[in-house]
């Protein structure tokens, strides 16, 4: 596998911890409840378009901002050994 993915899939699995990870489902879960509950089906599909590219964007942010995933920056802290 290329270094470059092997990165990326270790940030994934070890970036976030697992509490914050249930917090986290449990607010979309929410979010989706109450979308679905005023706009139905076709406003939880877009919501979770707009989240998706909200979600790329930031990531793509923070790995500038980090060079790489190798600097800490602001709530971040590098994952990886210096």
């Amino acid at each position: 596998m290329n270094a470059t993915v092997k990165k990326e899939l270790y940030v994934a699995v070890h970036g976030q911890t697992a509490r914050f990870r249930i917090v986290k489902y449990i607010v979309i879960a929410a979010i989706g409840w109450a979308v679905h509950s005023y706009y139905g089906w076709e406003g939880v599909w877009w919501a979770l378009g707009v989240g998706l590219v909200l979600a790329l964007a930031m990531h793509f942010f923070f790995r500038y901002m980090t060079n790489g995933w190798q600097d800490d920056w602001g709530l971040y802290k590098s994952v990886f050994k210096k």
